[in-house]
């Protein structure tokens, strides 16, 4: 056994104590529920892009494509995801020597690598391919700037050209640039103020992006520019932080677990129920968002309002409830966790940020170069349902494959050099720290 020194500045801050490896630290340790929630997220987030290929040949079709088009509500679980994590490594790393340059190599070895190659690949096959449909489907010369440096998000505000038939195939990387942001300021923000303050903080922040959103609606009303910066969407970030704090009180955990299941289902299923609402019942949701007759705005514009005036809330209260209570439950044996660990889920989360990364650039070079060889000739209902299904198929099984090459044989070689930036601490730091401030517990030697 071997006895592991629990913070000293966190006890002097007066903040509560949280041990260098501590049991409930997720640095260095492994949740398979939470990547079987990944492996959600990208399920949702790939079928929201396919939404076209669900042909509306019945109502059953036309539901199921309705319904596919919110499939973007997977990018919000995973800004839930990203600040549960990203939060819990930097509490169980505060007191590392190498806080800062630990935690910002082992993000870029994770990040850059595969975001970079997929760029300059998409960028360079433009210029090579000079194909007018290529070029109309990929950014401007003069916005590749705002890509290279994880500014893509903002592009909307500055050149207000991201409508509804703005059609880009690298538009996908605005979530990832909205995650760079938020890692560039948060991080100080654990390390210079007191570990009991930070949860008010990172509540008082996730109130403030909502706030905002709904003075920006006020003013200039619903529009995908409220969706896409930054300031506006921090709420789900930082929902998943103030979930990683609770995740290491333990005795609030307990007495708020019973609750976890109905602020998940309230939190998820008020946004479904309200999008099946505007879906079935667009005269009376248009008479609530516009007070106005429905004809005047379109289905995804209802909802873009919706969401900004309450959904994205909603839905990131549902999933930090959701990821919480996954992460607070890892060892038990309940159908929750045996469905997130299932052999279906598993890799697919494990490989979600390659198919995050490629299945869009994917999707774009099959519209336009295998897609319409598809269409060609199809004559009736069924054979368009049928071609469509296999193609989404074929895509699906695609990506996947790319994306599980990428991560075995070279994000996953880049990968080791973390063992390089683990969390380093300095014994005499704690040596010279009063004994009434330093807590031994006893943890097996490994």
């Amino acid at each position: 056994m071997a006895a592991t020194i629990v913070s000293a500045r966190a006890a002097i801050d007066g903040g509560s104590l949280v041990s260098v490896n501590a049991p409930t630290a997720i640095a260095g340790r492994k949740f398979q529920s939470l990547d079987g929630l990944r492996a959600m997220a990208i399920i949702l987030v790939f079928f929201c892009h396919m939404q076209s290929h669900i042909p509306a040949v019945n109502l059953a079709t036309t539901r199921v494509n309705q319904y596919l088009g919110i499939g973007w509500i997977g990018v919000d679980l995973f800004f839930v995801l990203s600040g549960f994590l990203i939060t819990g490594i930097l509490l169980d790393t505060r007191e590392a020597s190498n806080y800062f340059t630990g935690f910002y190599t082992r993000r870029i070895l994770r990040i850059f690598p595969l975001y970079y190659l997929v760029l300059t690949a998409v960028i360079v096959a433009e210029i090579q391919l000079d194909n007018s449909e290529v070029t109309a489907a990929l950014p401007l010369p003069e916005d590749r700037w705002l890509y290279f440096s994880y500014l893509t998000n903002w592009i909307v505000l500055w050149k207000d050209h991201w409508g509804p038939h703005y059609t880009n195939y690298l538009a996908h990387f605005w979530s990832l640039a909205v995650e760079e942001q938020f890692y560039l300021v948060w991080p100080f923000i654990v390390w210079l103020v007191r570990p009991r303050t930070l949860p008010w903080i990172a509540g008082a922040l996730a109130a403030l992006a909502a706030i905002i959103r709904l003075a920006w609606v006020a003013h200039s009303g619903g529009q995908v520019a409220i969706a896409l910066a930054t300031i506006s969407r921090l709420d789900a970030l930082f929902i998943g932080a103030l979930c990683a704090f609770l995740f290491r009180d333990t005795g609030r955990l307990l007495r708020v677990r019973k609750y976890l299941p109905w602020i998940a289902s309230v939190g998820i299923g008020s946004f479904l129920l309200a999008f099946s609402g505007i879906l079935f019942f667009p005269q009376a949701a248009a008479l609530v968002l516009y007070n106005s007759f429905p004809g005047a705005h379109t289905l995804d514009e209802a909802i873009t309002l919706f969401a900004e005036c309450g959904g994205y809330t909603l839905l990131a209260l549902g999933f930090g409830a959701l990821v919480l209570l996954a992460a607070h439950t890892e060892a038990e044996s309940t159908w929750m966790q045996k469905f997130l660990k299932s052999r279906l889920l598993a890799p697919i989360g494990t490989y979600s940020y390659g198919i995050y990364v490629f299945h869009v650039p994917i999707i774009g070079a099959a519209s336009i170069f295998v897609y319409p060889k598809i269409v060609r000739g199809i004559n009736s209902a069924g054979e368009a349902l049928f071609n469509e299904g296999a193609y989404i198929v074929v895509l699906a099984a695609v990506t996947f494959s790319i994306s599980a090459l990428s991560y075995e044989f070279f994000e996953k070689k880049i990968l080791r050099f973390k063992r390089h930036f683990e969390a380093k601490y300095a014994p005499a730091y704690y040596a010279a720290i009063p004994s009434e401030h330093v807590v031994a517990q006893e943890t097996s030697a490994s």
